[in-house]
């Protein structure tokens, strides 16, 4: 990474939504302080000032609509949560029975949906504040979380009413970056140095990543009403650049060739090294646009006369001249898959519609609904140990009463809270991400227990410590959403200054922060074994799933999505892409699972690269403007329902021979790539044999 870039990165960190919002919601959560400190209210100003800071912590990207949804919720649970638990700290036992049915009820919330999953988690989080606050007036104490609450949240209101497509615009952004991310690791496929190996499963990674961004994009554009209205022109022009975004993907992974042959087959000649500079040049271009779509703006596009892009495409197809016809068609059809992705870039650039239909297709054919991720709203089908989230639940449930038999047994101390803390914020439905969240989190307190240390030996002042906790909780918020670690290390040291300066005995604190925090990474990882929730025992379900939804694809790629209508069309695109990042997820769980030496995972990383490549080959005909329905062969596509599908559907005489592609006849045509997927799928049957049935 150059200057250039270190300097792009952190202006855009300080310029973004990330640092803005942090800036914004650590002045609404030490104003209540201040004031209140200074009009001699302590009480007041704890009250309100804890309110803020935790309910903050509810405040994702959104809508307008569903923002205010998200206010009234954790305003509500949060006044009602203090209020019950702040009424019962004089009874111990009472205490302990509350917040215990607390832990187990906040986490089923999860069967709402995550906004509210992370309301519940949040209030879990208020029980463990009012049990180290102790407010001797509950009442009081309650209505002063209730004004900090409601204090933070008509902040946070009045600017999405300022600035309504904030988020989304800054959601663009990162989709845009991510793209770029990927376009570059597809560069790495022409370049011989780097293994195919290697170069795949980073390109799989990155395409869970920009996979995500759509997601998020979906989430906050079709879920809001205003926008989707036709007669919101900001909204309509959200909405093309968010489809365009989309058909950009598409058209980045859509040609996959057999990489290792295209190598060979273009080892002679400057050609390998002309097609990577070229897409790198257009990654480059995508980073530039990023810095363009924040605004709703029209900005119009460089690509087309950029001087680099167009003096080493006008080499390539000099040296076109050069190759025999096998080499020509494989370089004819990078560049044309070039020059759309140059198409869709300008197009963002000018939000200018496009008469081509591949590219575009009528707002009313879509039905937007149909692409937002639903949530399961049964709370019976999941009262059961069946379900993931009634187990988690009832473990958390039997960590807290354990953690309070634990601390009955220790030497009283007003920080024993951080031990539920702790169990709140590390403890996950599986095992990789709670050792993942314990190692951060030990990490994370540890460094800032030595940052805390250092200053208070150095600086004696309260008031130059205290104004250090601030800047502490500025980065805490600035780094919560993009990285645990760095977080817990501003927390940490945030925490120490704070109560040191107010209370005093710094070491008891540190020593405090220490034990609890640790005591609750202990017990939270050996509760894991406590009805466990195993990826590597969902791999089948997985890749059944994954295969399922492929072949899904494949079939309506072969239809047409004109025969078929747009919404079949897109949902089958869309759902065989989360397959395949459900199952990429699913194996990187299960390889940090104690039981990953049984599991095969040389033959799972070859079934996800197979799978990863059999879409990017549908794809290619799903966007093929030549393909026709007649024109697949069906012993090939039965075939690859066969290999895929686990399923013997031809007898052994009637199986095609598509044991290699030959180059020679390498047209692009959908026989082609059918024959293509074919050997993939041969492939896929071998790497998945102990993953099967």
């Amino acid at each position: 990474m150059g200057k250039n870039s270190i300097g792009s990165t952190i202006s855009y960190f300080f310029l973004g939504e990330y640092f803005s919002d942090a800036l914004r919601t650590t002045i609404t959560v030490v104003l209540p302080i201040i004031l209140f400190f200074y009009l001699g209210n302590p009480e007041a100003a704890k009250g309100i000032g804890v309110g803020a800071l935790l309910i903050s912590l509810t405040d994702l990207p959104d809508n307008r609509l569903n923002k205010l949804k998200t206010a009234l919720w954790s305003i509500i649970v949060f006044f009602a949560t203090t209020l019950v638990v702040s009424s019962v700290l004089d009874h111990v036992y009472l205490t302990a029975v509350v917040v215990v049915i607390a832990a187990f009820s906040f986490s089923m919330f999860a069967v709402y949906g995550q906004k509210l999953s992370l309301i519940g988690t949040m209030a879990l989080i208020v029980c463990t504040f009012v049990m180290g606050l102790h407010p001797e007036r509950p009442l009081y104490f309650s209505s002063y979380i209730l004004i900090g609450g409601v204090w933070y949240y008509v902040i946070s209101l009045i600017q999405i009413l300022i600035r309504p497509y904030r988020s989304l615009h800054h959601a663009i952004f990162e989709c845009l970056m991510s793209s770029a991310v990927f376009l570059n690791a597809k560069a790495k496929n022409y370049d011989v140095d780097v293994p195919l190996d290697l170069q795949q499963k980073e390109a799989i990674k990155l395409h869970i990543k920009v996979n995500q961004k759509h997601e998020l994009i979906r989430n906050l554009l079709l879920t809001d009403k205003y926008a989707m209205n036709p007669d919101n022109p900001k909204g309509q022009l959200l909405l093309e650049r968010a489809r365009l975004l989309i058909d950009l993907y598409e058209q980045l992974n859509a040609v996959h060739y057999d990489y290792a042959l295209v190598r060979k087959t273009l080892a002679t000649g400057p050609s390998l090294k002309l097609i990577a500079t070229l897409i790198e040049l257009l990654a480059k271009e995508l980073e530039q646009l990023g810095r363009h779509v924040r605004s709703a703006k029209a900005y119009k596009g460089e690509v087309a006369t950029n001087i680099e892009y167009y003096q080493k495409r006008v080499m390539l197809l000099q040296e076109m001249e050069r190759l025999n016809e096998t080499q020509r068609k494989i370089v004819l059809k990078v560049v044309s898959n070039m020059n759309d992705i140059v198409r869709i870039i300008e197009m963002i650039r000018g939000n200018e519609r496009t008469p081509e239909k591949h590219l575009q297709e009528p707002s009313g054919s879509i039905s937007y609904p149909l692409f937002i991720t639903g949530d399961r709203f049964s709370i019976k089908e999941h009262l059961t140990l069946k379900s993931p989230i009634f187990r988690f639940s009832l473990r958390l449930a039997i960590c807290f009463l354990f953690g309070f038999l634990l601390i009955w047994q220790l030497e009283p101390s007003k920080y024993s809270y951080w031990l539920f803390l702790t169990l709140v914020i590390v403890a996950r439905p599986k095992f990789s991400i709670t050792w993942k969240r314990n190692l951060q989190r030990l990490k994370g307190s540890l460094g800032g227990v030595v940052i805390g240390l250092i200053l208070i030996y150095f600086v004696k002042s309260p008031a130059v410590l205290l104004s250090f906790s601030v800047l502490f909780l500025l980065g805490f918020y600035a780094f919560n959403r993009l990285n645990y670690t760095v977080s817990v290390l501003f927390i940490t040291p945030a925490v120490i200054l704070t109560l040191g300066s107010y209370q005093g005995h710094f070491d008891h604190i540190v020593h405090d922060r220490i034990i609890f925090t640790v005591l609750g990474c202990v017990v939270a990882i050996f509760a894991t074994y406590l009805f466990p929730i195993w990826d590597s025992r969902q791999l089948k379900e997985k890749i059944s799933k994954a295969t399922k939804d492929s072949l899904h694809y494949l079939q309506v790629a072969i239809e047409r999505k004109e025969n078929l209508g747009e919404n079949i069309s897109r949902m089958a695109r869309k759902n065989a892409n989360l397959s395949l990042s459900a199952l990429s997820e699913a194996i990187e769980s299960a390889s940090q699972e104690p039981m990953r030496k049984h599991i095969d995972f040389n033959g799972l990383y070859g079934v996800q690269s197979t799978i990863y490549q059999i879409n990017a080959i549908i794809t290619s005909i799903y966007l093929s403007l030549n393909h026709k329905p007649e024109q697949a062969d069906p012993l090939l596509v039965s075939q690859i329902v066969s290999n895929l599908s686990n399923e013997v559907v031809l007898k052994s005489n009637a199986v095609p021979h598509v044991d290699a592609i030959d180059v020679d006849h390498d047209d692009h045509s959908t026989k082609q790539k059918l024959a293509h997927i074919a050997v993939l799928s041969f492939d896929f049957r071998r790497f998945s044999t102990g993953f099967r049935g």
